[in-house]
């Protein structure tokens, strides 16, 4: 039985990334033996075991052989003869087909150490071919390793887009899809996760990939960390709509809500760019749930500032902050008013606040 660091951890440490976590692969053993000492077994694809101290990854080292479509149309073998090599020959990418043994020898028969001081994104072998994800996987590393100046290979690029004409990317399932594409989000360059797939030609709905505005994507994520803020963002690209993307991705409900309520205030923007009235403003904070949820109303005002939609209505004279802030201590005057009298009570209030923040700003 032997244990070897790969993937992930291997690739960052020659990159000198920080390494947030680590899988191994374990050579030379079985099902039974790695619970018999202790490991626990997850997943239902193939055997992966969390090690009884540290619970990180341990896999049986295997082999795949396609057997039907998508993502998941493979059938393993993890008997104890399947060789190291084996296993990082069935990987995606060179650099990331890299093992380390436990006293820091490289084990690397790809040549991914090569790749990466060419900084190259190249396939590892024919298998490549075979896994439809890999599309989405290797856009995400082009977004991860931008910033270090990596690009695909030409011959992984034109397998790629072999794989995208095949249509196998649309049988993937969308909670794979969306795990992908928010990984992406959270990188340097989530930009170029999207220029990826137009390039490769991804998905079926190509066209509608291809209107996303970039170069604008880009600046608004350059000043939003959050994934799901910079995904909601792509509701203010005017060309397409964004429930088409929604689907393609798979973007949870909660994120497309998100992106709903900025694109109501956004267009509430649009259409005030003169003049604004204190009972408009009121009746919209109070369309997306401004003072209930007022947590997520501050999520879509940092995308708006980010993407300087405030600018529409002048940013410095349309305190959205302030505003919501100040509606949020509204209380009933009296405990002696019912029901339409208290919202009428509140209403009025709130009315006040507005007008009040208005004239304060001009």
């Amino acid at each position: 039985m032997e244990i070897y660091l790969v993937g992930g951890a291997v690739r960052d440490t020659l990159l000198g990334i920080e390494v947030k976590e680590k899988d191994w692969v374990v050579v030379g053993s079985s099902q039974a033996q790695m619970i018999e000492l202790g490991y626990k077994q997850v997943g239902s694809d193939f055997p992966v075991f969390l090690h009884p101290d540290s619970k990180e990854e341990y896999a049986l080292a295997r082999t795949e052989r396609k057997s039907g479509l998508g993502h998941k149309g493979f059938s393993f073998n993890t008997k104890s003869n399947v060789t190291l090599e084996e296993d990082l020959k069935r990987r995606d990418l060179t650099i990331n087909a890299i093992a380390q043994t436990v006293d820091g020898t490289f084990i690397d028969p790809f040549g991914g150490q090569k790749d990466i001081r060419n900084k190259v994104l190249r396939k590892v072998s024919r298998a490549f071919e075979e896994d439809p994800l890999r599309v989405l996987r290797v856009a995400r590393f082009a977004a991860k390793l931008k910033y270090l100046d990596f690009s695909i290979d030409k011959n992984t690029l034109g397998d790629m887009k072999k794989l995208s004409l095949s249509g196998e990317l649309d049988t993937l399932p969308k909670e794979r899809v969306w795990q992908e594409t928010f990984k992406s989000l959270k990188e340097k360059n989530p930009e170029i996760y999207f220029e990826t797939l137009i390039e490769s030609e991804s998905f079926s709905s190509i066209e509608d990939i291809k209107n996303i505005d970039l170069a604008f994507f880009k600046k608004v994520c350059s000043k939003i960390d959050e994934p799901q803020m910079r995904w909601a963002s792509l509701v203010l690209n005017t060309k397409y709509n964004l429930e088409v993307m929604n689907e393609i991705f798979g973007a949870p409900k909660k994120i497309r809500e998100l992106a709903r309520i900025l694109g109501e205030l956004a267009k509430f923007c649009r259409s005030h760019r003169n003049e604004v009235k204190a009972h408009e403003i009121l009746a919209i904070i109070e369309k997306v749930d401004g003072i209930r949820r007022n947590k997520r109303f501050r999520k879509v005002l940092k995308i708006l500032k980010a993407s300087e939609i405030f600018l529409a209505v002048g940013r410095d004279t349309f305190p959205w902050g302030s505003i919501t802030k100040k509606l949020m201590t509204v209380k009933v005057s009296s405990n002696e008013l019912k029901d339409k009298e208290i919202r009428k009570d509140l209403k009025l209030q709130r009315l006040k606040i507005i007008e009040d923040q208005l004239n304060k700003n001009g």
